[in-house]
């Protein structure tokens, strides 16, 4: 491996876990392992790795570009997983849905949120009560 893809493979573990990077590849089939391990190498060797930002801060930034994007359901289950993992809280990442809704609009806001719920309630986390309507 080269010491980008060892770099990406140390902070794809430190998000999702020990021996991650290397599944997400195996997970591939023939060709399919070479965009695997480019994403790693890419994404995690070269951008999560840079100094600045925190992974909770890293994380919380890509569940809300996934929300933005939408259609990403495996991506936002994983992130959200991956959130989890480095320390978010279950009120930072429903809030970061709903501070995004103003940018993608309710329909994204809404599925994504399903998503996330419904990952995070998997993985035991309990879900925050509404606030309720906010006085004027």
């Amino acid at each position: 491996m080269t010491r980008r893809g060892d770099r990406g493979a140390h902070w794809f573990d430190a998000v999702y876990g020990e021996g991650k990077s290397a599944g997400l590849v195996r997970m591939q089939t023939g060709l399919g392992q070479d965009l695997a391990r480019l994403g790693v190498e890419f994404a995690f060797g070269d951008v999560y790795s840079r100094p600045g930002l925190s992974l909770a801060q890293r994380e919380l930034l890509s569940l809300a570009s996934l929300v933005t994007l939408g259609g990403l359901e495996p991506q936002l289950r994983g992130h959200t997983r991956g959130a989890v993992n480095v320390g978010c809280t279950a009120t930072e990442i429903i809030e970061t849905v709903i501070h995004v809704v103003q940018y993608c609009g309710f329909p994204r806001a809404l599925n994504a949120l399903r998503v996330v719920t419904d990952q995070l309630v998997e993985l035991g986390v309990e879900i925050p009560e509404p606030h309720g309507p906010q006085p004027d």
